[in-house]
C-alpha cells in the first residue's frame, strides 16, 4: 500500500506563511526516511506503521510533510508533496491494495481554501481514470475543517477523539485496522453533516460539554449498531477563514446511508442543546488576580492560560500582554517562554552567568504586545533539544516524541525565570521547561501559552488555573477577527 502524510493547521489571519523551511524543521520526509524517522516516535505515522509492518504489509513510503500550526502554507510546499507523491503512485499503481494518508483537514495554502480535499480529488479521479479500485483512507486532526470533497473522495476518514490529543497515535492504529477491514470488503459510504457553529478552540476540549456529550452519543450509535463503522466528531479549526470552517460531523457505514444520516442530524441536536457551553468567557488579569489572591493556601502554580497567544493554535509564541502587566504587580515566581531568537542570540554572546539587559517578547506583529525590558542573568544555555515525558502527549501529534526548540536560554530575574527560544513550541509537555532546568512545579505562577492541549501536561501539578482575556490573533473572542468567508456561520455564543 501507498503511504503518505500532509499535517499543517493554519491560521489565516498570520502575515507569516509557512514555507518549506518550517516543513524541514519539523517533518519532511521522503522515501525509506518516512519509516526510519518516525517508527517508534509515538506519531500518528508511527501508529500506521507499527500496525502495518505487524501484519507484513509491503509499504510503499511517498513523503510526509508536517510542520508547526502557522500562517498560509506556500504553492510550493504543497507542489513538493504532488512531484513527490505521484510519480510514485504512477511508478507503482498496479501494485496497490490501497492508500493511506495521514492528514490534518484543516490546511490552508496559497491559491485553495481546501488542498487537502483537493489533493484527495485528484488521487481520485487518477485511480478512476485507471480504473483502479482500491480504498483510500486518511487520518485526521480533531480540529478538522471538514470539505464535502474530503468526504467524496476518500473511502474513510478517521479522526482523533480526544482533546488534548492523547490518542493521535491510537487514532492512526484504529484507521489501519479500518482500512484492512476495507481491502477485505471494500463496501462503504461515508456521510457528512456540516454546521453553521465555529467554535473557539476553548471550547473544545473533550472533557467538557459539548465535546463530551457529542463523542459520548457518538460512542453510543457505534456501539448499538454493527454497520457503522466510525463515526467524527470534528470540532473544527476557527483561524481559518474558509467557507467549510467550523464544527462537523461524518460516518462511515456498511450500511444505510440515510440511516447514517439520521445518525448525524441525532448528533447535532445534542450539540445544539449544548452550544453555549462551547463559547466561553475568559477574565481580565486584574480580575484574575483578585480571585487567585482569595484563593485559599495550596501547592503547586497557578496557571494564567493565554488562549490568544495558543502556539498550537498557530499563533507566535511571543505575546507580552499577560507577561508585561504580571511582572509590573510586583509579583515573583513566575514562570513563561517566549519565542525570541533574537533574545535568545544575545543571551548567548553574553555567555552562561553573564548579566543582560533585553528587549523580549512581542517581535512577531501588532497583534501580541510589545517587547518588554528585562535585565537578569543569563542562568541557561542549551541546544534546545528534548523528550517528552509523556509520549501520548498532544505535542506527539505534530512532532513525535522528540522536540527542537532550537538554540534556548534561561533567563533569571529576580521575579521570573523565562526560557526564551528560537523555534515557538507549544507547552503541551513538562519535559520542555524540565530539560531546561525549570520546575514549573515549584512556581508561583506559569503563563501557559495554550487553550487545551496544555492540560495532561500541567493540570496533575497545578493550584488552579484561569484562562485570561488578552491580545493576540488566537482569541476566544472570534467577534474580533475580521471574517470575510463565514457566510451564515455562528462564532459567538447564541
Amino acid at each position: 500500500m501507498l503511504l503518505g502524510g500532509l499535517f499543517h493547521e493554519t491560521h489565516t489571519f498570520l502575515r507569516q506563511p509557512t514555507r518549506i523551511a518550517d516543513f524541514e524543521d519539523s517533518a519532511l520526509h521522503v522515501g525509506q526516511d518516512i519509516i526510519d524517522r518516525n517508527l517508534g516516535n509515538a506519531s500518528p505515522m508511527d501508529g500506521f506503521l507499527s500496525y502495518a509492518l505487524a501484519r507484513g504489509w509491503n509499504i510503499i513510503p511517498t513523503i510526509h510533510m508536517a510542520a508547526m500550526p502557522g500562517g498560509m502554507v506556500e504553492r510550493a510546499a504543497v507542489s513538493l508533496f504532488r512531484l513527490t507523491f505521484f510519480p510514485i503512485l504512477e511508478a507503482r499503481i498496479d501494485e496497490l491494495d490501497g492508500i493511506f494518508l495521514i492528514l490534518h483537514g484543516a490546511m490552508v495554502s496559497e491559491g485553495s481554501d481546501d488542498p487537502e480535499g483537493e489533493l484527495l480529488r485528484e488521487i481520485s479521479h487518477y485511480l478512476q481514470m485507471r480504473g483502479v479500485h482500491i480504498p483510500v483512507v486518511g487520518v485526521l486532526d480533531l480540529h478538522a475543517n471538514v470539505s464535502q470533497a474530503m468526504i467524496d473522495n476518500s473511502s474513510a476518514l478517521v479522526a482523533y477523539r480526544e482533546n488534548p490529543h492523547n490518542d493521535a497515535r491510537d487514532t492512526a492504529v484504529r484507521a489501519a485496522r479500518l482500512f484492512e477491514a476495507l481491502m477485505d470488503d471494500p463496501r462503504v459510504a461515508q456521510v457528512h453533516l456540516a454546521t453553521r457553529f465555529v467554535l473557539p478552540p476553548t471550547g473544545v476540549g473533550t472533557a467538557d460539554d459539548p465535546m463530551r456529550a457529542v463523542l459520548a452519543a457518538a460512542r453510543a450509535i457505534e456501539a448499538r449498531d454493527p454497520e457503522i463503522l466510525n463515526i467524527n466528531v470534528m470540532a473544527g479549526y476557527a483561524y481559518a477563514d474558509v467557507p467549510d470552517c467550523g464544527f462537523s460531523l461524518s460516518a462511515a457505514t456498511r450500511g444505510d446511508p440515510a440511516r447514517a444520516a439520521a445518525y448525524l442530524e441525532d448528533l447535532k441536536a445534542v450539540l445544539v442543546a449544548n452550544i453555549a457551553k462551547g463559547y466561553p468567557r475568559e477574565s481580565l488579569l486584574d480580575d484574575v488576580l483578585r480571585q487567585v489572591d482569595a484563593l485559599p493556601p495550596g501547592r503547586g502554580p497557578v496557571l494564567l492560560v493565554e488562549p490568544a497567544d495558543n502556539i498550537g493554535g498557530g499563533t507566535p509564541g511571543d505575546a507580552t500582554d499577560i507577561l508585561g502587566p504580571l511582572l509590573a504587580t510586583g509579583r515573583r515566581g513566575i514562570v513563561a517562554v517566549l519565542a525570541d531568537p533574537e533574545a535568545v542570540a544575545e543571551c548567548v554572546a553574553a555567555g552562561l552567568g553573564a548579566t543582560v539587559s533585553l528587549s523580549v517578547g512581542g517581535k512577531t506583529d501588532e497583534h501580541h504586545g510589545a517587547p518588554i525590558p528585562l535585565t537578569g542573568r543569563v542562568r541557561n544555555l542549551t541546544d534546545g533539544a528534548f523528550e517528552l515525558e509523556n509520549k501520548k502527549s498532544h505535542l506527539a501529534s505534530m512532532l513525535g516524541s522528540h522536540a527542537e526548540m532550537g538554540p534556548s536560554a534561561v533567563l533569571e530575574t529576580d521575579q521570573a525565570l523565562i526560557l526564551l527560544t528560537s523555534r515557538k513550541m507549544p507547552p503541551m509537555d513538562l519535559g520542555q521547561l524540565h530539560s531546561q532546568g525549570i520546575r514549573p512545579e515549584d512556581a508561583e505562577y506559569v503563563i501557559v501559552k495554550a487553550a487545551v492541549s496544555h492540560r495532561d501536561a500541567y493540570w496533575p501539578i497545578m493550584r488552579a488555573t484561569f484562562n485570561v482575556d488578552s491580545a493576540g490573533l488566537c482569541t476566544s473572542n472570534l467577534g474580533r477577527l475580521p471574517y470575510r468567508k463565514l457566510t451564515d456561520k455562528v462564532i459567538a455564543r447564541p
